[in-house]
């Protein structure tokens, strides 16, 4: 019979792997790359954005900095980047559909959906440091809000414009 009340009353179910190194039910590790995640992508497409403008060069190389730090602060770093290229080129298809017709925006969406569909299609069952969770939860949406809310305040620090 199985019992009405939640892991943290009753403690932890078969098969889960609560414990030391996880919150919430998820490993630490994941939740790390959670938060990662947009400062990651954010600070991406502001860097490539201001690469080749004169007056925003500046932004531009202290967003490439944190990416790169974002990057390498991630267990799975392969994984980070895959996804964030998936999230651009559905950004790109969008766009393409809402607004008129760019080819610099095509071929951003073209440059960024063929690795992700590469990897989509080869790439079926990772070896990762963690287990992915098999849905996306209250807990993770919260997580993945503060670390977008985070990452505006430091673009609020970092910007050369205060």
């Amino acid at each position: 019979m199985k019992s009405i009340l939640s892991s943290e009353v009753c403690g932890p179910r078969e098969g889960s792997h609560a414990g030391a190194g996880t919150l919430f039910s998820r490993d630490l590790n994941y939740l790390r790359d959670l938060a990662l995640f947009w400062p990651f992508v954010l600070c991406s497409i502001i860097a490539v954005g201001c690469a080749f403008s004169g007056r925003e060069r500046q932004i531009g190389i202290r967003c490439a900095a944190l990416a790169i730090v974002a990057l390498l602060a991630a267990k799975e770093r392969l994984l980070l980047f895959i996804v964030s290229l998936g999230f651009i080129a559905i950004q790109c298809a969008i766009t393409l559909v809402l607004h008129p017709w760019s080819w610099g925006v095509f071929a951003a969406g073209v440059v960024t959906a063929g690795p992700f569909l590469v990897a989509n299609r080869y790439w079926r069952k990772p070896k990762l440091a963690y287990r992915l969770p098999s849905e996306f939860r209250l807990v993770d949406a919260l997580w993945s809000i503060a670390s977008l809310c985070g990452t505006l305040v430091l673009y609020y620090f970092i910007s050369p414009y205060n």
